[in-house]
This record gives structure tokens, C-alpha cells and sequence, in this order.
């Protein structure tokens, strides 16, 4: 009898695992697949390849390697990117927690059409300070001028 609970417990616990995997290929591009592109350049793959790594489906988790791919895919100008990567920045996963940053790439997504990045931005401009505020917009401004003259070479 303690051997088929084990055996229950075993498979509770391998399901979710066998759910993920399964997921990740029937649902969307495999990891592999998703690497090469990004690792090629593709923003929209980077972005895809860091949330994969934040909620850890079909990889590990891995928050830092998460920050790799949103960092990349931001500064091609890819707003899910620059919003996410705020979000990063912003709760401190992967990265220090840092409100100028998560402030400047909530900014940039906002300015690249994402919904939710004006909201994000109003928000936590209200728990900055004068000073950390207009240091925001500065590294925003100067993100800004670096994703643009990128795009034009």
C-alpha cells in the first residue's frame, strides 16, 4: 500500500513537469528553435526565450538568463521586452531591484505601444524620489537615442 502512495506522489509530482514539456512544443516553438532565433538576432524570440526563462517552461528558471534575452530584445526596440525588462528591474528578479531602470525601460515600452507600460510607469514614479525621477528620464531619453541610432545601421 506505501509503495502505490509513492508511486501516486511520484506521478503528482512528475505531471506537471510532463505538462510543461509537453506545452512547450505543442504550443509554441521548441526551446531549441526559439534559441537559434535568438541567439540570431530575432527581438521577438528574445523576448519569448526570457519569459520561457522567468516562468520557467521548458527550461529552468532562471531569472538572470531571463534579464540576458529581455535585455537584448529591449534594445532592438521590442516593447514586450522593455516591459518586461522593467518588470525585472522593478521586483528585483535577475537583477538588483532598481526603480530609475524599471522607471526608463517602462518609459521606452509605453513609447513603443505597450499597454501596460504607461500604467507600470505612473506607478512607480510614485514611489521614487525627485532625484531618482529625473535620473529616470535621463536614462530613458538616452535609451531612447541608442535603440534609434541602432535601427539605423
Amino acid at each position: 500500500m506505501a509503495e502505490t502512495k509513492e508511486i501516486a506522489e511520484g506521478m503528482r509530482k512528475l505531471l506537471p513537469i510532463v505538462l510543461v514539456l509537453f506545452a512547450s512544443n505543442a504550443f509554441g516553438e521548441s526551446i531549441a528553435d526559439l534559441r537559434q532565433k535568438a541567439a540570431a538576432g530575432d527581438a521577438e524570440a528574445q523576448t519569448t526565450l526570457g519569459v520561457r526563462y522567468a516562468n520557467g517552461r521548458g527550461v529552468r528558471k532562471n531569472y538572470k538568463e531571463a534579464v540576458k534575452w529581455y535585455h537584448k530584445a529591449a534594445e532592438q526596440g521590442d516593447a514586450a521586452g522593455q516591459y518586461n525588462l522593467g518588470l525585472m528591474y522593478r521586483i528585483g528578479r535577475g537583477v538588483p531591484k532598481d526603480y530609475v531602470a524599471a522607471y526608463a525601460w517602462y518609459r521606452l515600452a509605453a513609447y513603443s505601444g505597450f499597454k501596460g507600460g504607461s500604467k507600470s510607469r505612473e506607478t512607480i514614479a510614485k514611489e521614487m524620489t525627485p532625484e531618482q525621477f529625473a535620473e529616470a528620464q535621463e536614462l530613458s531619453k538616452e535609451l531612447l537615442k541608442k535603440i534609434e541610432a541602432d535601427k539605423k545601421k
